[in-house]
């Protein structure tokens, strides 16, 4: 979701109390976060951009070119997302009123053996949690997740190397969070815990353990649907980052060695910089945007308070929401009839081009600010707290303001153009695509007010920001 808060002024452990909407909230400051990510990823680009990483690997990482590829790609990320982790501690150990550091009180009494118990324990539970889902990604050949499906490679590449990062340093990170990160109501929505219930639950089927069947919470069911919208939305991100990044290697490279030598010789003319203004800079907002928000999916931890609150309740929020994503959205073909983002550069005017180009830089530009100032709470279909400042101090939801407005701007010209060739029925077609897309990304920005909206501060945050897409307007 392209807006969500903070809950209370002093962090989302303290709950009981509800911020005042003139006191600073601990989410003012994400964006900070967010901007350092944005640098050092696009310094990463330009650095393997450089190394021609994207034909030629990169020496020091000694694999074979393919595995090289996913390497670089995973490199970057764990780059930039610990980057991010050390600004976002930083910057909460530094405000004031909250309390950073919260000690377990097992440790506090001494009983360093019982501590250790429960720490081995969630560690334990957590790792069958982690084998179920790899098992899934390996079986639901419906979505793509099979070895060999190269779309997904990325992906495997990344989930083996997750999985061994946890068994190495699940533990220690565990009993590090437990000792000095104590939260009971975390631990109410801790995966440990409900994968516990599930493995009771399945055991109570069995007449002689009928007594251990769990009843569950709300804060179950909420740690279930977390938990489903990181399973769904993890390997999307990634391929989605992969394709960006090697894309944006692929185009610093062309820059350092075909374009700015031909502007410096005087052969690069306007025709070429339309069409690579478009391709260029939409390709490094999507890489950034997509690269924090993968961060923001995969990094989510008591540290640096970005845990789920809640997440979305209702079949038709997930449904607006999943429509717009692989593999949901060849659900009725609604994406192939829309007039694509590249159209626009079909038309013979190349003013016109620079033009449309112009316009769909600075609209996915716009769109791409919300996610920096997410910082590391950015989750669709979550509640993760709530951001008011930069564009969410405009309208409610910038980001869909922004994609719509792209696609309006330059596809409904591309859309009349391409009626002019092809015939009046193919720009209804465009146009009837263009109303689809707009229609799913309002019903996705009401689902996700109705979501948010039991959240007292974020109905305090709607009576202050009264306009959800065009400021004074809707």
């Amino acid at each position: 979701m392209k807006h969500k808060s903070e809950q209370t002024a002093v962090g989302s452990e303290q709950t009981s109390a509800v911020s005042r909407y003139d006191q600073p909230w601990i989410t003012d400051g994400a964006w900070i976060t967010g901007v350092i990510g944005t640098v050092v990823l696009l310094l990463m680009g330009i650095y393997f951009g450089l190394q021609r990483a994207h034909l030629n690997g990169v020496p020091w990482l000694d694999l074979e070119l393919k595995q090289e590829k996913y390497a670089v790609m995973l490199v970057t990320l764990g780059v930039v997302g610990a980057c991010m982790v050390i600004v976002e501690l930083i910057r909460l150990a530094r405000f004031p009123g909250y309390q950073f550091i919260r000690r377990d009180p097992l440790l506090v009494e001494g009983k360093v053996v019982q501590f250790l118990a429960e720490c081995l324990k969630s560690y334990l539970l957590l790792i069958v949690l982690f084998a179920v889902c790899r098992w899934a990604y390996h079986s639901f050949n419906e979505y793509g997740f099979r070895p060999n499906h190269s779309y997904y490679q990325p992906w495997f590449y990344t989930l083996d190397f997750l999985w061994q990062l946890f068994l190495i340093g699940g533990f220690p990170y565990i009993a590090l969070t437990r000792a000095f990160k104590y939260n009971p109501a975390e631990d109410k929505k801790d995966y440990a815990l409900l994968t516990q219930r599930v493995l009771c639950y399945l055991l109570s089927a069995i007449p002689a353990f009928a007594s251990l069947r769990p009843q569950f919470t709300i804060d179950d069911k909420r740690a279930a649907r977390g938990l489903a919208v990181k399973f769904f939305f993890a390997p999307v991100m990634t391929v989605f980052f992969f394709d960006n990044f090697h894309h944006m290697q692929n185009n610093a490279d062309y820059l350092i060695s075909n374009a700015i030598p031909k502007w410096i010789d005087g052969t690069y003319n306007m025709a070429n910089f339309g069409k690579d203004m478009g391709n260029v800079l939409t390709n490094l907002i999507f890489t950034i945007d997509v690269g924090l928000a993968w961060c923001g999916y995969v990094i989510s931890s008591r540290w640096v308070d970005n845990n789920t609150v809640s997440a979305e309740p209702t079949t038709l929020g997930w449904l607006v929401c999943l429509i717009s994503y692989p593999p949901f959205r060849v659900i009725g073909g609604w994406f192939l009839t829309g007039p694509g983002e590249s159209l626009y550069t079909q038309i013979p005017y190349q003013g016109l081009v620079m033009f449309f180009g112009t316009l769909m830089v600075l609209s996915y530009f716009f769109y791409m600010l919300p996610t920096i100032w997410f910082g590391l709470r950015f989750s669709n279909l979550t509640h993760r707290g709530i951001i008011r400042k930069g564009p969410f101090a405009v309208v409610r939801h910038p980001a869909y303001a922004a994609k719509n407005l792209a696609w309006w701007l330059v596809g409904l010209p591309s859309a009349i153009y391409a009626g002019y060739i092809d015939g009046f029925g193919q720009a209804v077609f465009y146009v009837g695509g263009l109303i689809l897309l707009t229609a799913i990304y309002y019903a996705r920005a009401i689902t996700e007010e109705r979501h948010l909206s039991f959240d007292p501060d974020y109905v305090e945050y709607c009576k202050h920001v009264k306009y959800r897409f065009i400021p004074g307007v809707i």
